[in-house]
């Protein structure tokens, strides 16, 4: 049974315009900031939360979750999330351990890579960045310009039963109750009486700035401070060339952690698991 309340904040990052929903389970020490993966939410760190006794910090990254949505003529640019996680570090006092998964773990990367010194501890979980994306430069260009002329849109949603469903169509293995309330908490009702995800289906459309690992190693480059790994042993997103991403990283204190029973999604297939990992990694 969940013990540490979930309590939500509204944070406007440098008065950029854009509100910001954060997530935030109260406890000692300095705070643990956590960073989701695409389509996720901050509260998708529930669970975890659970299992640890420090103060932990995990906002909806823009465009998702309860954050605020770019509006007409936005886009979702990978460095102003980036520049996000800046001002609420800024905010949280300029000095925090980091954990990222997967979307966020590349957000992670890139953020202590820029600004070592505010970050004390890495933590990445399936987290690497993805595989190099260059060669399908033009083609990513073309299927961009193809989504903005269609105007992406969300498929309609019965209920929340159906969100629930879909999310278990994802993760069969996320129990009941947590999708549930990931669900409810992801969901929204439409001036129209339809219910539609809180996520701007502007994600929707492909991103026409590639990820490039030449650019990244530098980034990787210039992380100093102690890193820790996390794996999933039945995950089936595998970079064929991670041993060079952590031969490239700025730091000797690289420790690997590989959760078997986890898919992708660590955190929701072995929260308790994954919590010890962060107690050593951050303790």
């Amino acid at each position: 049974m969940s013990t540490r309340p979930m309590l939500e904040q509204v944070f406007q990052p440098h008065g950029r315009g854009l509100l910001l929903r954060v997530c935030e389970w109260e406890g000692d020490g300095p705070p643990i900031v956590v960073m989701h993966g695409f389509l996720e939410q901050g509260a998708a760190w529930h669970e975890v939360a659970q299992h640890l006794t420090r103060r932990m910090v995990a906002p909806d990254q823009r465009g998702h979750g309860r954050s605020g949505h770019v509006g007409t003529g936005g886009f979702y640019h990978f460095w102003d999330y980036i520049g996000d996680l800046d001002a609420l570090v800024d905010h949280l006092g300029g000095s925090v351990d980091l954990v990222g998964h997967s979307m966020g773990g590349t957000v992670a990367c890139y953020f202590a890579g820029t600004r070592p010194e505010c970050v004390r501890r890495l933590v990445l979980v399936e987290g690497l960045g993805p595989p190099d994306m260059t060669t399908t430069v033009v083609d990513r260009a073309r299927r961009f310009l193809d989504d903005l002329k269609r105007g992406p849109t969300h498929r309609p949603l019965a209920s929340v039963d159906d969100a629930v469903r879909r999310i278990h169509a994802y993760n069969p293995a996320l129990p009941h109750d947590v999708a549930v309330r990931l669900a409810a908490r992801n969901t929204r009702l439409q001036d129209d009486g339809t219910l539609t995800w809180t996520w701007d289906a502007l994600h929707r459309a492909r991103n026409p700035v590639p990820f490039q690992i030449d650019m990244f190693r530098h980034f990787l480059g210039n992380i100093r401070m102690p890193v820790t790994i996390v794996r999933g042993g039945r995950s089936t997103f595998v970079l064929s060339d991670e041993d060079e991403r952590i031969a490239a990283l700025g730091t000797d204190e690289v420790a690997i952690h590989v959760v078997e029973e986890a898919g992708h999604l660590v955190h929701h297939d072995a929260p308790q698991k994954l919590a010890h990992i962060f107690e050593a990694a951050l303790s």
